[in-house]
């Protein structure tokens, strides 16, 4: 826990981690997070019981110079619980965001868009990972940082996802999704290879279709 910072530093909103995300996987609660600092000293997630009070830290990553990064909340206590990230700068600067339960939907952002992907749109990365001819989902897909990134569409409807192995054996669902964009650390998925996934939009199948694990980080 952090203790010995005296000093805070006003920042626009535009530096505070973007895409901070609080999402249930299981028994855990992943915390991830985008930012655009150009240089950070310490990046921890802090958790607690109230919205605003007593937060302690559970976890910080090995690099907080990542710019897309997250920590594991292995054992919450409860799913109500609060959590922020905290960001540690140069001379004692510090920013943090506000804090939120998992699966809290902060875009408010509203859009149509397709209801079906025919797959022939994948997300602009570097693909040197993936096996030649192979085209990912534009709404759940393996980045060159070795997550798993899910961005869907910013209306109001229902999302549960669920993930199969490659025989279609279950592995874990996600239900009532309320985040849009989020990241999925890939040890979730046990081992490298082919995951299946069926993403439903209201009940009804919005895509069926899977996603590539390299075995190399």
């Amino acid at each position: 826990m952090i203790g010995s910072v005296i000093s805070n530093f006003s920042f626009g909103q535009e530096d505070l981690p973007k895409d901070f995300s609080v999402i249930k996987v299981g028994k855990r609660v992943v915390v991830s997070w985008t930012h655009n600092f150009p240089s950070v000293k310490m990046i921890s997630v802090q958790r607690s019981y109230d919205s605003s009070r007593y937060f302690q830290s559970i976890g910080a990553p090995p690099d907080p110079n990542l710019k897309d990064n997250g920590v594991s909340d292995p054992n919450p206590p409860n799913d109500s619980m609060y959590y922020r990230v905290y960001v540690l700068l140069d001379g004692a600067r510090y920013v943090m965001t506000k804090a939120k339960r998992p699966m809290v939907d902060t875009s408010g952002v509203a859009g149509s868009y397709n209801d079906v992907n025919p797959n022939n749109n994948p997300p602009s990365q570097t693909a040197d990972f993936l096996p030649a001819g192979f085209v990912q989902s534009k709404y759940i897909f393996m980045t060159p940082d070795r997550y798993v990134r899910v961005e869907l569409p910013m209306d109001s409807r229902k999302y549960d996802i669920k993930f199969f192995n490659e025989n279609y054996q279950p592995l874990f669902e996600l239900k009532d999704v309320r985040e849009k964009r989020f990241k999925l650390d890939r040890s979730y998925f046990y081992k490298a290879g082919y995951i299946n996934f069926e993403l439903y939009a209201n009940g009804k199948i919005l895509e069926k279709y899977k996603l590539f694990l390299p075995k190399e980080f």
